[in-house]
């Protein structure tokens, strides 16, 4: 399997939806991605690496196209053919074609061969020059070596946090934050670029498609959404619900009315309520449904009606299932209850 074998199996994996609404949050800026390599060097990261920029690139597709955001270049000292620690071979071009001031972001493979790639001096010159003005620069594991034989620190980053800015270690400069991307992998660093260029749910989403499950433990690690007040945001949308319920909406209608995506939606206000918004609304309309038929003389077709239950046929089902009475009779009881009291 070489390189451009990865891109494809990348490319035929399922695109990460983005809804068009959400696109507009994009940045137009592009972003050229170096991967630095070397004989010897381990796929396993810059595949997912890759990976990750091609599924970002897919997302953010319009139907009329445009040219992907980020474009990754995979660098070697002479370029060439590279063959990687697990008969991997990939094609890259020559450092020296590679302008130091032309990339936003530099990784550093790991694997065996990474002394020997330390003591490369054009690889050790370009490095020098490179690390001025790239803002975020991550070593792969033992790649760190290359950045020790040049003379430099072990990492640089200026984007965001990729954990929640209280654990941050270091300090702000000017509107960047500076983080510790050696505390995550270079998926993360990756995801976290995303993040800054588009927004949570962009990254969230390529995450899922990349490790499943991820969204247990990501958060954490990629920050706090953009609204950090979740409970807040949640009690917001349960006022949207029991404002719009005489209508049908959508999960997602709700999820765009407090700017989240649908899935993170759907996590926090399982947490922050205990049922999915589904059950809200179907409770937030039986609530309604119960004081229109205690409070007025209303049809109970009518009923259903305005609190967006459709038909009195389906009124009937949802009190007979949730209540184990009729509407008819709930009618009754509750009037002769209230007129007792």
């Amino acid at each position: 399997m070489n390189l451009e074998g990865a891109r494809s199996w990348a490319n035929s994996r399922q695109v990460v939806s983005i809804e068009q609404g959400t696109r507009r949050h994009g940045h137009a800026t592009k972003k050229r991605i170096a991967i630095l390599v070397y004989e010897n060097c381990s796929f396993v990261e810059i595949g997912l690496i890759v990976e990750t920029f091609d599924l970002a690139n897919l997302a953010a597709l319009t139907p009329s196209g445009q040219a992907p955001h980020y474009s990754v270049s995979l660098l070697s000292s002479k370029g060439g053919r590279i063959q990687c620690s697990n008969s991997i071979s990939m094609e890259t071009s020559p450092l020296e074609g590679a302008s130091p001031s032309g990339y936003d972001t530099l990784f550093i493979a790991g694997g065996e061969g990474a002394s020997t790639a330390a003591t490369d001096g054009r690889t050790k010159e370009w490095l020098r020059r490179v690390f001025q003005t790239v803002r975020v620069v991550q070593a792969v594991g033992n790649g760190t070596l290359l950045l020790k034989g040049a003379n430099l620190p072990n990492a640089r980053g200026m984007i965001i946090p990729i954990r929640p800015a209280s654990k941050l270690h270091s300090p702000a400069l000017g509107n960047d934050l500076v983080i510790d991307v050696n505390a995550g992998s270079p998926v993360l660093t990756a995801l976290s670029l995303i993040k800054s260029d588009f927004n949570y749910e962009i990254a969230e989403g390529i995450a899922e498609r990349l490790m499943p499950f991820s969204g247990r433990w990501l958060e954490p690690l990629l920050g706090d959404l953009p609204n950090a007040n979740v409970a807040s945001t949640i009690k917001e949308a349960t006022r949207w619900i029991e404002e719009h319920c005489a209508r049908p909406i959508t999960v997602d209608e709700i999820a765009q009315s407090v700017s989240m995506g649908e899935r993170t939606f759907l996590r926090h206000f399982k947490a922050e309520t205990g049922m999915p918004p589904s059950e809200y609304l179907l409770r937030t309309r039986l609530d309604i449904a119960c004081r229109l038929l205690i409070t007025t003389t209303l049809p109970i077709d009518k009923v259903a009606r305005r609190c967006g239950m459709r038909s009195g046929t389906r009124l009937a089902k949802i009190f007979k299932r949730r209540l184990g009475i009729s509407a008819s009779d709930y009618r009754n009881c509750a009037r002769k209850d209230f007129g007792n009291g």
